[in-house]
């Protein structure tokens, strides 16, 4: 339950290529993880704000200079996939949304509990707390555009989850698992799978992206666009094989990356 190393560093860095082999399917972690406490010091004033009484109930904000731009709301996974919902840090993801503030659109983190600290249900409800904290109040800190949500791993989930908040307009979602029985270890009951399990639950009308890079979540991907697709709910499947989560990660955050064109085509003219 460790989470990414935080280290200081004066100036925010510019995204990191990634090897041509990667020495550890987490060898994305520690780079991002620099960059986005370098973004953290360079842009002090928005951060750790409280959303509800819980010690990790805190929103780091990143506003546009238009503060009726769009908002990326990143939703953080684990460094590896065996740890999905056991590990992870929304300290070390706030680069990630650095190609879409290229195009003016402000970002936005809201940290959350980890099992077995917090059961999956808790820490639905409390992103979904998040969710409606940021529609109160985040006008007054400068985000009072439309929200888009981004989630890798059990972020993924969680994006596909949150689709139906009022305050989002549209997500996407890299490597998940869109049944939440697929996650072993988290001690869910038959029904807090149920309940919890985007796959299983009425299709959201809004429009949702899902990519995988053809490793271990590319089924579950498959399936659930399948069954959005049959449902009329909108958004691309984008099967990237080869690629891993850390490549797919910086397509999302380069500013001419695949993914990040995909969250712009979410919101045609905004």
């Amino acid at each position: 339950m460790t989470p990414f190393p935080i280290p200081n560093l004066p100036h925010p860095a510019a995204p990191r290529a990634l090897p041509a082999a990667l020495p550890a399917p987490d060898a994305w972690a520690a780079p991002l993880a620099e960059d986005s406490a370098a973004l953290r010091l360079a842009r002090p004033g928005q951060l750790d704000l409280p959303f509800s009484g819980a010690s990790w109930c805190r929103w780091d904000l990143f506003p546009a200079a238009d503060p009726n731009r769009p908002c990326l709301v990143l939703l953080h996974g684990a460094p590896l996939p065996e740890q999905e919902w056991l590990d992870g840090d929304r300290r070390g993801c706030g680069a990630l949304a650095g190609g879409l503030r290229d195009h003016g659109w402000a970002s936005a983190l809201p940290g959350r509990a980890l099992v077995p600290l917090a059961s999956p249900t808790r820490i639905v409800t409390e992103t979904h707390r998040a969710l409606d904290w940021l529609a109160t109040h985040g006008a007054r800190h400068g985000i009072a555009g439309p929200v888009v949500l981004a989630g890798w791993g059990a972020g993924a989930l969680l994006a596909a989850l949150l689709l139906d908040h009022p305050h989002v307009s549209a997500g996407i979602g890299l490597c998940g698992e869109y049944d939440l029985a697929h996650y072993a270890g988290l001690g869910a009951s038959d029904l807090e799978a149920a309940a919890l399990s985007p796959l299983h639950l009425p299709v959201v009308p809004k429009r949702f992206v899902i990519a995988h890079d053809g490793g271990a979540t590319a089924g579950s991907s498959a399936a659930f666009h399948a069954a959005r697709e049959a449902a009329g709910g909108g958004g691309r499947l984008m099967a990237l094989p080869g690629q891993g989560l850390g490549r797919l990660l910086d397509s999302l955050r380069a500013p001419d990356g695949a993914l990040c064109r995909a969250v712009l085509e979410l919101l045609p003219g905004a």
